[in-house]
C-alpha cells in the first residue's frame, strides 16, 4: 500500500458490535427520565451521532451544555456497566489490524463517542497499540453526518482525505465519510447489508476483508 494511504475506523458497531448495549443503556436512561425510545427509532435517528444530538432528540428540545454533560455521563456509566463483561472485538478485526500495521499503514479511530468510552473499549479489547491517532467527540463541534471527525482524524495522521479509507456501520457515518471525500467500507452490524448501498464495499465483519482488497479500493 502506498505510504500516504491511511485507514480510519469508527468505533461503535465497527471495532465492537455493541448496538444492543447502547440501546439498553438509553432505554434505562429514558425510563429514569420519563422518556421512551424504540429500537428502530434509535437505529435510524440516534445511533452514530453525538450525545448532544441524541439527548436533544430524546428530549425534543435543545438542552444546555451543562445538562447535556450530566445526562451523557449518566448514560455512559450505565452503558459501560452493562457492557463490561461482554466486550469482544468484531471477528477478524485483530488479524486485519496486525496485517495493516505490518504493511506500514497508519490507523486512526474517528468516533462520536466520549473519550471515556474509547478508553474503555481499547482497554477491554487490548488493541490500543494499533492506533496512532484518536478523534473523539470532545475534538469536534459537529456530529456525523458532518465529516468533521473524519477530517480531524486524517489531519492527525497527516493524510489527505482522498488517501483515507473508512470503516463505518451507520448511515450517518457513511454519509460523513463520503462528504469527507474518503473511500468507505460499510460494516453490517447496525444495519443490514442492503441498507449500506452508498458504501464502496460492504462486509459483515473483518473476516471478509484483507489488506489486498483495501489496496484495490485505493486504485
Amino acid at each position: 500500500m502506498a505510504e500516504s494511504n491511511a485507514v480510519i475506523f469508527d468505533m461503535d458497531g465497527v471495532l465492537v458490535d455493541n448496538f444492543r448495549y447502547h440501546l439498553m443503556a438509553w432505554e434505562k436512561f429514558c425510563a429514569r427520565h420519563n422518556k421512551s425510545i424504540t429500537a428502530d427509532d434509535f437505529r435510524e435517528n440516534v445511533f452514530g451521532g453525538s450525545n448532544t444530538d441524541h439527548l436533544n432528540y430524546i428530549f425534543k428540545k435543545e438542552l444546555p451544555a451543562a445538562k447535556i454533560a450530566v445526562y451523557a455521563a449518566e448514560k455512559e456509566l450505565i452503558y459501560r456497566y452493562l457492557y463490561r463483561d461482554n466486550v469482544q472485538p468484531l471477528p477478524g478485526l485483530k488479524d486485519l489490524l496486525h496485517d495493516l500495521k505490518a504493511s506500514g499503514v497508519p490507523m486512526a479511530i474517528a468516533t462520536s463517542a466520549e473519550r471515556a468510552n474509547v478508553d474503555f473499549i481499547l482497554a477491554e479489547t487490548g488493541i490500543q497499540e494499533f492506533f496512532t491517532a484518536i478523534a473523539d467527540a470532545s475534538m469536534v463541534s459537529r456530529g456525523k453526518p458532518d465529516p468533521e471527525v473524519f477530517l480531524k482524524a486524517a489531519s492527525m495522521l497527516d493524510a489527505a482525505p482522498a488517501d483515507c479509507l473508512v470503516f463505518e456501520d451507520t448511515l450517518k457515518g457513511i454519509d460523513a465519510a463520503l462528504h469527507a471525500k474518503m473511500k468507505v467500507i460499510g460494516v453490517a452490524t447496525t444495519h443490514h447489508k442492503a441498507e449500506l448501498t452508498e458504501a464502496h464495499k460492504v462486509i459483515s465483519d473483518f473476516t471478509e476483508i484483507d489488506v489486498n482488497t483495501i489496496m484495490e479500493l485505493f486504485k
